[in-house]
């Protein structure tokens, strides 16, 4: 596509594959970050001075083990907070796996432009104190995530907010045991990522999340990260999915009585 330049080509390994049995959503954006590297560097701009900022994500095709993808970018929005485009695709079909846009501060891209023509950024509503916060994670940022600027790797921060789905999850009965037993998954088709500030190594990091929509087999979750010392948010992650019949491939609603108690967490809009 004219515009898009190639950042990033590789397979999906078997330790990147989830309990889902697709590629985990961490590993896509430790892909994009190396993509925006190579991207700004080409670009003539110190890749290290980039911070991320926010990134929405759609995930429209599954990659499964051993599938070979490339990412292919391109700038979006030029200026002092520019917004660059990934798409990756399955490189075997053609087929267009999923699309990103990234912005950033600290850096300044100008020239030629790409038209962003993939899915709209919806704005989504986010939940206040009010809402019913689950415990969701107590970890520690350590030395090995660190970027290539010294502050927690984007996939980093992804790993986190996936533990804490299953903690938002089994709070309302979708337990490891009950999605194993059942043959069930959470297959992401959204996220909308914020930050607010950076976790570094050493750092204490807390997570909450809660239920912020409920449909027949889809959810949004909503995670907020905070450092745990001073109190200070770090970043917010809004997540759509929808349960996925592992054998099928297909989403599946979900059961009455785990709904029942899934409204009881759902925070009011």
């Amino acid at each position: 596509m004219t515009g898009y330049t190639e950042t990033f080509r590789g397979d999906v390994h078997t330790w990147e594959v989830d309990s889902t049995e697709h590629f985990t959503v961490a590993y896509y954006y430790e892909k994009f970050e190396a993509a925006t590297w190579r991207f700004l560097r080409q670009a003539g701009v110190d890749p290290a001075r980039a911070r991320t900022t926010s990134a929405v994500t759609h995930y429209k095709a599954e990659l499964r083990n051993r599938d070979i993808y490339r990412v292919e970018t391109a700038l979006i929005e030029a200026g002092e907070t520019p917004t660059i485009a990934h798409r990756m695709y399955n490189d075997q079909t053609g087929v267009l796996c999923t699309a990103m846009q990234q912005s950033l501060s600290g850096v300044a891209l100008g020239g030629p432009v790409t038209e962003w023509d993939g899915d709209p950024d919806e704005a989504r509503s986010i939940p206040g104190d009010e809402a019913a916060w689950v415990p969701a994670l107590k970890d520690m940022a350590r030395p090995e995530e660190a970027d290539w600027a010294g502050n927690l790797s984007l996939p980093g921060y992804i790993h986190r907010f996936s533990t804490a789905n299953s903690f938002i999850m089994a709070a309302f009965g979708m337990t490891p045991e009950y999605m194993t037993e059942n043959r069930l998954g959470l297959s992401t088709f959204e996220f909308q990522l914020t930050f607010h500030g950076q976790a570094k190594p050493g750092h204490m990091i807390d997570v909450e999340s809660c239920i912020a929509q409920l449909g027949g087999s889809s959810l949004r979750l909503y995670h907020r990260m905070r450092n745990a010392e001073t109190g200070a948010d770090i970043a917010g992650l809004s997540q759509f999915g929808v349960q996925l019949d592992l054998d099928a491939r297909r989403p599946s609603r979900i059961a009455d009585d785990l709904r029942e108690r899934a409204q009881v967490l759902l925070a009011k809009s």
